[in-house]
């Protein structure tokens, strides 16, 4: 069984997996390269990086996972990048 090799990255704003090998939209911040879905992510974050790259405390984590289960349950409303 073959794997998908190309590698991903997970946009700093919305989480999205994308591409690094086709994504054009990125941005370098303290030395590490960040690639983006689209560019009012890329927007959103050269204006502010520290905002999204932010390490979460134990409530940012919790909101965070109950985020994703209503997801999981109810579908994804998403970021307007999408």
């Amino acid at each position: 069984m073959a794997g998908n090799t190309q590698a991903k990255s997970l946009d700093p704003v919305c989480g999205m997996k994308v591409s690094t090998a086709s994504s054009n939209l990125v941005a370098t911040h303290k030395g590490t390269r960040y690639y983006f879905c689209a560019e009012s992510c890329q927007t959103a974050f050269t204006k502010n990086p520290d905002k999204y790259l932010k390490p979460k405390g134990p409530l940012s984590r919790l909101l965070a996972r109950l985020a994703k289960a209503n997801e999981k349950a109810f579908g994804r409303t998403g970021p307007s990048c999408h």
